[in-house]
């Protein structure tokens, strides 16, 4: 009968399945709901504050107070306190509670607040971004790129994916198992925490949320102390979200403190920690965890490297390489800190750096406006390291053709700024080949062809992400393979990161671990194994001879020896002599 229908049936009959497939999502898919926060005041690039003469985090008098400031103008933004280990405990309590009804939630009442959150930054961008260059210094198309893009990138393929990911994984049962059903279920595990950097605030605490709230947990977010300000806005926006669907806003807490808060979380009984910072501030967090038995994932920054191949397109790679150094000041875990260029092409790559590194305007975006390519400084007190790094290199040889000390703004006389800076020659045993600046510095080397700039990349300890420039992707592809690292790009830097169904970490001492794509997600659930009978009436027998008491070892041995044999062993005559061996031991 099926068969005789004409194509125009047989259409009519696809666009009514088509259609009706949407038309059941569309009706069974919670409408994302519409809310609104209040933006502080300071996010306004109008607003002015009280300059503070010797911005410094940390409040003298109240050394428990943090002291938030605008670190490209000096503007006093608030004096925030930092919560003790009573506090800390009461808000995991709260959260525990919270967590316990969230678990019950559909997958699509989860995805339903994730669209709401999205919707939301979608149509509050602006203020979004102020807020974050007000707390850090950063320029505003830093911040979108840094902030909003990758947030929306994790929220949508999250929304997406996430339910398929976490739904219940069936597994092969093996041979000896065939009548049984095998799968995993994976359980929220609690209460989570996450202890992020100060380097893109909305999105590092963002982030981890969204990861915990689609996998059922409930998570406490330790917020770095330099970006206290913007991280109760943002905060405010979640718990807002979570409200408007009738949740309870303490399943998200964020925390803004120093390092004994971080250490609180880690001990206050959470089940999991993901933390964000340095090698040794990490090393610290793995043994406080350990303490506890918490599981952790550590990313520990990096000193990503770029190899040029002399064949390079340079139209399309030198833009990707000022972006990648330069992108927030350089204040990245993926930014390119090492570029290796081969010989042929080194002095064609130095000079239009030089000349590019020259033009750039370094200021307050949201009190200069246009004209800022560069931003501040988040921390005030690294401009000593960050010299002494320079200084180095060129005693050894490097050459500095730009930079390469604090920048005193002739307007902003208390903002931290430090020059875009362009350092060349520099070989693979000076001390800024091997330390994470985390700072608007280009670091340029030379290589003598592919294997030798494998070589130099290897030689940092670092191994976050990477990139390869070549008209020939092939050979670009098998340098990855060979570099000690846990990402790299072809012709491209850091979109490992906008491609989230990847895993993101490294190895070394970056870190280990992997948070974004189904290992993250998954990563932050319990993976419950369950064997259930397959087929009606069928159910694991103990044969007699296996019964205890065993009536004969001899015989009891024979039989399972035989049993192996019959099931795993791969030859015909062997599976033969195996059954004869059952029938006899049963007999």
């Amino acid at each position: 009968m099926f068969l005789e229908l004409s194509w125009q049936q047989w259409a009519s009959i696809y666009l009514g399945a088509f259609f009706g497939y949407f038309a059941l999502n569309w009706f069974s898919t919670i409408s994302p709901k519409k809310f609104k926060v209040t933006v502080p005041e300071a996010a306004n690039p109008r607003w002015k504050g009280k300059i503070l003469e010797n911005p410094t985090i940390r409040d003298i008098k109240e050394p428990s107070n943090i002291i938030c400031y605008d670190p490209a103008t000096g503007y006093h933004l608030d004096t925030i306190p930092s919560p003790t280990a009573e506090q800390v405990k009461t808000l995991y309590e709260r959260t525990s509670a919270a967590q316990i009804e969230w678990a019950k939630t559909s997958f699509e009442e989860r995805r339903a607040v994730l669209r709401s959150l999205l919707n939301f930054i979608l149509e509050n961008q602006e203020a979004i971004c102020q807020a974050g260059c007000r707390d850090t210094g950063k320029t505003m198309i830093d911040a979108s790129l840094g902030e909003v893009i990758t947030t929306c990138a994790k929220l949508r393929w999250t929304i997406d994916n996430g339910e398929s990911v976490l739904a219940e994984d069936y597994r092969s049962p093996g041979l000896m198992m065939l009548y049984k059903n095998a799968k995993i279920v994976y359980e929220p595990m609690g209460v989570v925490a996450a202890l992020v950097s100060w380097n893109y605030p909305f999105h590092n605490a963002i982030g981890p949320a969204i990861s915990a709230l689609m996998s059922g947990n409930g998570i406490i977010v330790k917020c770095s102390e330099y970006v206290a300000w913007s991280s109760k806005y943002y905060e405010s926006i979640i718990k807002t979200c979570l409200s408007a669907h009738g949740h309870n806003p303490d399943l998200v807490q964020f925390v803004s403190g120093f390092a004994d808060v971080g250490e609180e979380i880690v001990k206050c009984g959470v089940k999991h920690v993901t933390f964000i910072g340095s090698p040794g501030v990490g090393k610290l967090v793995q043994k406080n965890a350990a303490d506890h038995l918490v599981p952790c994932v550590l990313e520990l920054g990096g000193k990503d490297c770029a190899i040029l191949l002399k064949d390079t397109d340079l139209v399309q790679a030198i833009p990707v390489l000022m972006r990648g150094v330069f992108q927030n000041c350089g204040q990245n875990c993926i930014g390119i800190e090492r570029i290796i260029v081969a010989e042929e092409i080194y002095d064609k790559v130095v000079d239009e750096m030089d000349s590019r590194i020259s033009k750039l305007r370094q200021g307050s975006v949201l009190v200069d406006g246009e004209g800022v390519d560069c931003g501040a400084m988040t921390m005030g007190n690294q401009f000593e390291k960050l010299e002494g790094l320079v200084q180095e290199a060129v005693s050894r040889g490097a050459r500095l053709l730009r930079g390469g000390k604090r920048y005193h703004h002739p307007s902003h006389k208390h903002g931290q700024y430090f020059e875009p800076t362009l350092l060349v020659d520099v070989t693979s045993d000076m001390a800024i080949a091997n330390n994470e600046a985390f700072a608007p510095i280009m670091v340029i080397m030379k290589h003598q062809g592919p294997d030798d700039a494998v070589r130099i990349a290897n030689e940092c300890p670092y191994g976050l992400g990477s990139s390869v420039f070549s008209a020939d992707k092939s050979l670009a592809e098998s340098m990855c393979l060979r570099l000690k690292v846990g990402m790299a790009n072809v012709n491209d830097f850091a979109v490992n990161y906008l491609c989230q169904s990847l895993p993101f970490g490294g190895v070394g001492i970056s870190g280990y671990g992997r948070f974004a794509g189904q290992e993250g997600l998954r990563g932050l659930c319990v993976p419950k194994a369950i064997t259930i009978d397959r087929i009606p009436g069928v159910k694991t027998p103990i044969p007699p001879i296996l019964d205890y008491p065993i009536t004969s070892a001899a015989n009891g041995w024979t039989f399972v020896e035989s049993l192996v044999n019959l099931v795993y062993h791969p030859e015909i005559p062997a599976k033969i002599k195996a059954m004869i061996g059952l029938a006899k031991a049963h007999l």
